[in-house]
């Protein structure tokens, strides 16, 4: 059974997770799929033996990426264990298009530099920041946080980098159809603070913050980088207002929806837990210079 559209890559990539995936009977035909270079280098029943072997970690095979285009085919593979790895293959470009070479290899190559950690009070980092501040804006879609967020950056020449336009800019590459988007996003934002504390500036982050475990690790991050950290918890007490503004909204950010699910905020409201006493609870019913200024107050103190 096929599991996508023919191409003369995709077709051979799909032979090879047939293998991986532990069909009866498969790599029978191997001389006649592998090319004359590849099996110089590994005999068919050689690569037939490992790729068995190797079912064990993967079938049943389930792909969740794929790049593919004439003569290249990459899938994105989980493991049993969870781990996500790449199989490509590469096919001579003339017919029969045997397969020249392929191969497996982790998502994450293993000689990178560490990820970012989840707490950072051990973490080393190149300096320390003195007078900055990491501010978190925090609220669902709607709320009102990235007007008064890009406000307040403008106010205080602080850089502000936000989810929605952090997401838009993946669109081009699959961002839509991300597993877990607002991870992605707080990881591409905890990288960008990281890299404005250890050069001693400020930082705008607007995003929902709603796992704790995420405020914790910002929270970690400043106080790592002698930073001060501030939240500011953007809400609207007026449905119909909100809603309003949540259907209604504009803002021209490439890649990316202006309306948002109703139904959804008001489930994720019933679930959004409490920041406590140390962040600025701001109702965006209020006019926005009352809230600007309650804002300003609260970062600078």
């Amino acid at each position: 059974m096929h599991r996508f559209a023919a191409s003369p890559a995709l077709a051979r990539l799909e032979w090879i997770l047939d293998g991986l995936d532990g069909k009866p009977g498969w790599g029978a035909d191997a001389s006649d799929v592998l090319a004359a270079a590849f099996t110089a280098v590994v005999t068919p029943e050689r690569y037939v033996e490992v790729t068995r072997g190797r079912a064990a970690d993967y079938a049943p095979v389930v792909v969740v990426g794929l790049d593919v285009d004439e003569t290249t085919a990459r899938a994105r593979i989980l493991r049993q264990d969870g781990i996500v790895d790449v199989v490509t293959c590469v096919v001579e470009a003339a017919r029969p298009h045997r397969i020249a070479s392929t191969w497996v290899a982790g998502l994450v190559p293993t000689d990178l530099t560490p990820r970012l950690p989840a707490d950072f009070t051990d973490h080393d980092l190149p300096s320390v920041a003195t007078d900055a501040r990491l501010v978190v804006f925090s609220g669902l879609p709607g709320s009102g946080k990235s007007t008064l967020a890009d406000a307040a950056g403008a106010e205080l020449g602080i850089p502000v980098f936000a989810t929605d336009w952090l997401l838009g800019a993946l669109t081009p590459f699959g961002g839509r159809y991300f597993e877990a988007p607002l991870e992605i996003a707080e990881e591409v934002l905890t990288t960008l603070a990281l890299r404005q504390l250890t050069a001693g500036r400020s930082v705008i982050l607007d995003h929902p913050t709603e796992r704790v475990a995420t405020r914790e690790r910002w929270r970690s991050l400043a106080r790592r980088a002698g930073a001060e950290f501030r939240a500011v918890v953007c809400q609207c007490s007026d449905p119909p207002v909100h809603r309003a503004r949540l259907e209604g909204r504009s803002r021209g950010i490439p890649g990316w929806h202006d309306a948002s699910d109703w139904s959804d905020v008001q489930q994720r409201l019933a679930s959004f837990p409490s920041w406590g006493r140390e962040a600025l609870s701001v109702d965006t019913v209020q006019p926005r210079e009352r809230s600007l200024a309650a804002v300003i107050r609260h970062i600078t103190a």
